[in-house]
Protein backbone atom coordinates (compact mmCIF):
# COMPACT_ATOMS: atom_id res chain seq x y z
CA UNK A 1 0.00 0.00 0.00
CA UNK A 2 1.03 3.14 -0.74
CA UNK A 3 1.64 6.36 1.85
CA UNK A 4 -0.94 8.00 -0.23
CA UNK A 5 -3.40 5.68 0.32
CA UNK A 6 -2.35 4.75 3.74
CA UNK A 7 -3.17 8.41 4.79
CA UNK A 8 -6.54 8.19 3.03
CA UNK A 9 -7.21 5.50 5.10
CA UNK A 10 -5.82 6.91 8.16
CA UNK A 11 -8.56 9.60 7.22
CA UNK A 12 -11.30 7.72 6.80
CA UNK A 13 -10.60 5.81 10.19
CA UNK A 14 -10.88 9.47 11.75
CA UNK A 15 -13.92 10.79 10.33
CA UNK A 16 -15.76 7.43 11.30
CA UNK A 17 -14.37 7.73 14.91
CA UNK A 18 -15.74 11.42 15.18
CA UNK A 19 -19.13 10.29 13.68
CA UNK A 20 -19.70 8.26 16.62
CA UNK A 21 -18.43 10.81 19.10
CA UNK A 22 -21.04 12.77 17.43
CA UNK A 23 -23.69 10.45 17.37
CA UNK A 24 -22.84 9.67 21.04
CA UNK A 25 -23.06 13.24 22.11
CA UNK A 26 -26.28 13.86 20.25
CA UNK A 27 -27.54 10.55 22.39
CA UNK A 28 -27.03 11.63 25.65
CA UNK A 29 -27.96 15.08 24.91
CA UNK A 30 -31.79 13.29 23.88
CA UNK A 31 -31.49 11.13 26.28
CA UNK A 32 -32.91 8.40 24.02
CA UNK A 33 -31.82 6.49 20.37
CA UNK A 34 -29.73 4.03 22.38
CA UNK A 35 -30.68 1.74 19.30
CA UNK A 36 -29.83 4.28 16.83
CA UNK A 37 -26.49 4.81 18.56
CA UNK A 38 -25.56 1.45 18.21
CA UNK A 39 -26.24 0.90 14.47
CA UNK A 40 -24.28 3.81 13.96
CA UNK A 41 -21.36 2.63 16.08
CA UNK A 42 -21.75 -0.92 14.50
CA UNK A 43 -21.51 0.93 10.99
CA UNK A 44 -18.64 2.64 12.07
CA UNK A 45 -16.76 -0.29 12.94
CA UNK A 46 -17.76 -1.68 9.87
CA UNK A 47 -15.67 1.19 8.00
CA UNK A 48 -13.34 1.07 10.29
CA UNK A 49 -12.36 -3.06 9.81
CA UNK A 50 -12.33 -2.61 5.82
CA UNK A 51 -9.94 0.09 6.39
CA UNK A 52 -7.98 -2.06 8.45
CA UNK A 53 -8.12 -4.79 5.98
CA UNK A 54 -7.05 -2.42 2.89
CA UNK A 55 -3.98 -1.56 4.60
CA UNK A 56 -2.98 -4.99 6.00
CA UNK A 57 -3.32 -6.05 2.02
Amino acid sequence: MTQEALELALTRAERALARVERVAEQVSHRGDGEEQLRQRVRAAIADLDQIISKVEA
